[in-house]
């Protein structure tokens, strides 16, 4: 196996398969030799560089990242830190290893997941942001890939880019035109490099549209403004489109401000019209289901009808077997004790 690093780290971590990458790191499944049986994630910071002050800058701002993963380990559903290398002028965490995989390996198999599951999804991330913006950090890269869901039905949020963002702003070690986001996933004002805490809830937005959808964010289109056209590509009720389109608005301006707001609306219990589908054709109304008070007064109102009807006649001398006996006076005055006329 060729990992482009020794296949064991400080003595202790023996490599033994690679995870994934990205344009920032590597992460390694080693095994710990001095326990049988532990397993841990390995991320290794692909950068190098030959200049001292460079290396001493990236190391300070290392360990400025240990501390806030140090920090981010009373989280059930973030996995657990458990220290940090330098070897070679390189830099590696160690971390908890998730046995999952991960919500893109999920939509894809699947072509796209039923709401209830969403719902679900995004409920559990939520209380995974509430507790990091509490902690006053952004995610920065929220999107399925760094959704990890495990045998026993639960998620773990994993890749936090605070080291990623460390680098790239504060030293030369990265090539240019790194970008601290993925496409489709980040909005406009992290594009243009200044993320707010609701950059997370957009992400966080885009990818349960993806999950709805199957589809990822760059096969969806914007209208005019700049907003996401989705809701024809899902079968979704009026009530989670509603949250999610909020979620996923183009200015951060009028975007749900937090994550607390966003977990008042998801726990508010929809109502019968706006969990329809939007597809759903409305169920018939059935307009002869009256109640028993109201079929009482039909029957009243009906019967007042025909006795009005039979004042007319009798006044206008129609009624079968009436004989005309009466001065017209008389008659005169009935109709206008019937329709209240001055005659």
């Amino acid at each position: 196996m060729n990992t482009g690093i020794s296949k064991i780290l400080g003595g202790r971590y023996e490599i033994v398969a690679l995870l994934g990458e990205g344009g920032f790191s590597r992460t390694y499944l080693a095994n710990d030799l001095s326990v049988s049986g532990v397993q841990y994630a390995v991320k290794h910071f692909t950068f190098s560089s030959t200049n001292q002050s460079e290396v001493a800058i990236a190391k300070q701002l290392f360990q400025r990242e240990v501390t806030i993963l140090k920090n981010l380990n009373k989280h059930p559903q973030i996995p657990q830190f458990f220290g940090y290398l330098e070897e070679n002028q390189e830099f590696y965490l160690i971390q908890q290893y998730i046995q999952g995989h991960t919500l893109t390996k999920e939509i894809k198999s699947r072509k796209r997941l039923e709401e209830p599951e969403v719902i679900k999804i995004l409920d559990k991330l939520i209380n995974i942001l509430l507790f990091v913006h509490s902690n006053n950090i952004i995610h920065r890269d929220i999107k399925p890939d760094n959704i990890i869901l495990t045998p026993n039905d639960n998620l773990f949020l994993i890749d936090f880019g605070a080291v990623k963002e460390f680098i790239a702003k504060n030293t030369r070690l990265q090539k240019p035109g790194t970008q601290i986001f993925t496409q489709g996933y980040a909005p406009v004002e992290q594009m243009r490099g200044y993320p707010q805490f609701n950059s997370d809830i957009y992400a966080l937005g885009m990818t349960a549209i993806e999950a709805l959808t199957g589809l990822e964010p760059q096969a969806l289109t914007l209208d005019s403004f700049g907003e996401v056209v989705w809701r024809d590509q899902a079968e979704v009720s009026d009530w989670l489109a509603n949250i999610l389109s909020k979620m996923v608005r183009y200015e951060f301006s009028i975007r749900y401000q937090s994550i607390e707001e966003v977990l008042k609306d998801l726990n508010t219990t929809p109502t019968a019209t706006n969990f329809v589908s939007t597809k759903a054709i409305a169920p018939a109304v059935n307009i002869y289901q009256i109640s028993h008070e109201s079929t009482s007064n039909l029957i009243l109102y009906s019967l007042m009808g025909v006795l009005f009807i039979l004042a007319i006649l009798y006044a206008a001398g129609l009624l079968p077997g009436k004989r005309d006996t009466e001065p017209k006076r008389q008659q005169s005055l009935l109709l206008e004790k019937v329709f209240n006329l001055d005659i």
